[in-house]
């Protein structure tokens, strides 16, 4: 299956734009600029990771953040390696959080700062399946993004991640989507991508940066930030202020 064809596969879309070898970032979000090359690269390296850690295929990752970069790169990343995300919002009561990563089995969490995590502390005794939980920013005791995207990849692991990207079909479950009451819909790669192709040709009409205020855990939000990097845009999140 090649990954540059037209996409069939969410992740697809990023090795596409990455071939194309454009300095154009594909999101902004603050100082930081991540073009399609560096973006790939980061995924794959948490991809690595994952199967490192013995992520099974379907198994479900759970993302808890705000709109950043680095949400992508986990999305993609999870997928590649024939995992499925199911992305949290952050305003979710207790119960529900506890209901939905027992629900799911989750044993792998991404949690987005230090304040997030203090409150999940209280929570994770409650959730039994959860074994290791990484922090997107800040400093903390915990294992950090970037301190698992800077490790030593073993190169004995990366053909096992092409493997697993190269079983992942277009009917595969890619995402979890909570709907309340603590459950959620599977979607498919091919539900996904049927919308994004179409919300694609509206986005191609836009010059310049997207907003990327819709919340990436919703159906919508990501479809239009897959749908800007299908056609090349640059997706812009906004910062949200610190709390005094």
């Amino acid at each position: 299956m090649n990954r540059h064809d037209n996409p069939t596969r969410l992740f697809d879309i990023v090795a596409e734009r990455a071939s194309r070898g454009s300095r154009r970032p594909c999101f902004r979000y603050g100082d930081v600029r991540l073009t399609a090359e560096e973006y790939l690269r980061q995924a794959e390296r948490l991809s690595l990771w994952l199967v490192g850690h013995g992520l099974r295929r379907g198994e479900a990752v759970a993302l808890i953040s705000d709109n950043r970069p680095e949400w992508n790169i986990i999305d993609i990343g999870v997928m590649q390696a024939g995992g499925v995300l199911l992305p949290l919002c952050k305003g979710l009561s207790a119960e529900e959080y506890v209901e939905c990563l027992t629900q799911a089995g989750v044993r792998t969490l991404f949690v987005e700062d230090c304040e997030l995590l203090s409150r999940f502390r209280l929570l994770l005794p409650q959730v039994e399946s959860v074994e290791q939980v990484v922090l997107l920013s800040g400093d903390a005791e915990v294992l950090t993004l970037n301190a698992l995207l800077a490790e030593e990849v073993c190169a004995e692991e990366e053909p096992t991640v092409e493997r697993r990207r190269n079983m992942v079909t277009t009917d595969d479950v890619c995402t979890l989507v909570y709907t309340g009451g603590g459950t959620y819909s599977r979607l498919t790669h091919r539900q996904l991508l049927c919308d994004i192709e179409a919300m694609a040709e509206v986005e191609v009409a836009g010059r310049h940066a997207a907003s990327g205020n819709k919340a990436l855990c919703t159906r919508y939000g990501r479809l239009q930030n897959y749908a800007c990097q299908m056609v090349g845009r640059t997706v812009e999140y906004p910062v949200r202020e610190a709390v005094a």
